[in-house]
């Protein structure tokens, strides 16, 4: 059953691909504000995936995969700042499924048909404060927590010996500390940069991206490169999982 272990964790981690680093919506306003304002951004991430099971087997799904099991998926992220405060959040629900038929290496001859499903919802949350700002660039430090929750049900059937549902969920919950910043280069365009480390229910997530961004007016454009690695505990079914690739999105002032 070798193969159907490597599917149930192939899409236990097409699930995982589908959550982008923290959002840089909120990263490129001035402190100098004495009011709150709003800001929001959708955005898609292209990530490959790289990892390695508790049983030891390795973990490679490139991003056509990813694609070709998603069923659903909304990402978005939003942010509040006055002064030098801003709070953040983003918001990330996935649902993937996997279809397959799978000879058994066991008994020679019948094949399971294997169907899975698995609901993922993540978010990133925190405050941040601005430590440095001259007239191009600003610097913030920031803290906050990661929670993941995923549910799953799998449905096996081996005719006529087996017709069995099974659904288990799991959630996480991590604390991260990091920082952020942004660079001007004239009045279009900007860069981004943002990195944080953390731990709890993971033995250590640490993420880092950084992205060119043009403004339009109360809309800006973003594209860039995120990396994330996650390293879960003894007894998860996934132990090292490593996730990096582009991103496009979209930001909003309102």
């Amino acid at each position: 059953m070798t193969r159907f272990k490597t599917n149930w964790l192939t899409g236990l981690a097409l699930c995982l691909a589908l959550q982008l680093p923290l959002s840089a919506a909120w990263a490129t306003e001035s402190a100098d504000e004495d009011r709150w304002t709003f800001a929001g951004e959708l955005f898609a991430w292209g990530a490959g995936i790289d990892g390695r099971a508790a049983t030891g087997e390795d973990i490679d799904v490139p991003l056509h995969d990813v694609l070709d099991s998603l069923d659903f998926a909304f990402m978005g992220s939003l942010a509040a700042r006055k002064n030098r405060w801003t709070l953040f959040a983003d918001f990330i629900y996935v649902d993937v499924g996997e279809n397959a038929r799978i000879p058994l290496e066991e008994i020679p001859g019948p094949e399971a048909d294997v169907k899975l499903d698995l609901k993922q919802f993540t978010s990133t949350f925190g405050g941040a404060y601005q430590v440095y700002e001259s007239g191009r660039s600003n610097l913030s430090l920031l803290a906050g927590g990661r929670y993941l929750s995923i549910d799953a049900d799998l449905d096996l059937r081996i005719d006529p010996i087996l017709d069995e549902r099974f659904s288990d969920s799991a959630s996480n919950w991590d604390f991260i500390v990091g920082a952020r910043g942004m660079v001007d280069l004239n009045d279009r365009w900007y860069l981004h940069y943002y990195a944080d480390i953390g731990a709890g229910d993971s033995d250590r997530t640490w993420q880092a991206l950084a992205g060119v961004n043009y403004r339009f007016s109360k809309v800006h454009a973003t594209l860039g490169y995120a990396y994330l690695d996650w390293k879960f505990d003894k007894n998860s079914l996934i132990r090292d999982l490593t996730l990096s690739g582009p991103y496009v999105g979209l930001k909003f002032r309102f």
